[in-house]
């Protein structure tokens, strides 16, 4: 027998439990309607179980975490999930604003993490309540995310022929746009500099760029670690600390350190720059004062 739970149902129960200070602060909120695995279909998949999603909350934190109808959630956190009472229970350790990582087989077979912000049952009409602006760039991010599936399928087919020497390795790509060969070459290397950004301001710390290990454990694309703090600068002022990994700064996501040098190329001393950074786990935003470079 299918067992169909909703997330918000499972947790609209723990608020009844809870005790009333915690009641009304709100219980960790996911958003998403899931199904057990049937043995038998554990079984073809090579899985051991798992929770099918059979509907995502518009809007809420697993969609905004790309969580879509008919993925199936293999874990959470450290934990294996295969029944409705194991996630129920999870959910209960965690509070509204905590990350939860969940590893995800998709309905394509692939499997890929993701990092949800859980949103809280008290506030999540207007913590998700979109405007058309926000609607706009969801749209635009799922059509991101539906173009990389695609080339990824692509890339799977196209590995998955050489390794059964289905495929003509001799085989010319397909024609791209014509390009010109110049009239007069020159034999000499060329050195083309990178364009430079100047900076006029400094946020007082240093950074690494992580490793695609690194960041695929976090559930992030790109993102930087804080190496060191300059005492009593910009960054120690505004909290940041040493093993801090920046996410986002000024809104935009962090792909590098490169990245951020131009960020702060275009502001001036006195601008303020905010940084969304994960320190153990949890999100934390910081406003930085960018000071004069020195």
């Amino acid at each position: 027998m299918r067992v169909t739970i909703h997330a918000s149902l499972v947790l609209a129960l723990m608020l009844l439990a809870a005790p009333r200070a915690q009641a009304q602060s709100g219980d960790a909120w996911l958003g998403c309607s899931l199904q057990v695995v049937e043995s038998a279909d554990a079984k073809k998949l090579g899985i051991e179980g798992g929770l099918k999603v059979t509907k995502v909350d518009n809007p809420s934190p697993a969609q905004e975490a790309g969580l879509e109808t008919g993925d199936m959630i293999l874990s959470a956190g450290q934990s294996t999930i295969t029944t409705i009472e194991s996630m129920r229970d999870l959910l209960k350790t965690k509070r509204p604003g905590d990350l939860l990582s969940l590893g995800v087989r998709r309905s394509n077979g692939r499997n890929e993490p993701l990092m949800v912000t859980l949103g809280s049952t008290a506030d999540k009409d207007e913590r998700f309540k979109d405007d058309a602006k926000v609607k706009e760039l969801r749209e635009k991010l799922r059509g991101m995310d539906a173009q990389r599936r695609k080339v990824a399928e692509e890339l799977e087919r196209r590995l998955e022929d050489l390794r059964n020497g289905k495929a003509n390795k001799t085989t010319e790509p397909e024609p791209g746009p014509k390009v010109e060969e110049p009239k007069a070459p020159d034999n000499k290397p060329k050195t083309i500099e990178p364009e430079r950004t100047t900076l006029t301001v400094a946020i007082g710390a240093s950074f690494l760029n992580l490793t695609p290990e690194e960041s695929r454990k976090l559930g992030i694309e790109g993102g930087i670690k804080t190496t060191t703090i300059t005492a009593n600068g910009a960054a120690a002022e505004a909290g940041l600390k040493e093993d801090d990994v920046v996410t986002k700064a000024g809104g935009e996501a962090v792909t590098g350190t490169g990245h951020l040098r131009t960020l702060l190329g275009k502001l001036n001393p006195g601008d303020k720059l905010e940084l969304e950074v994960l320190r153990a786990g949890k999100k934390v935003t910081l406003s930085v004062v960018l000071r004069p470079k020195g």
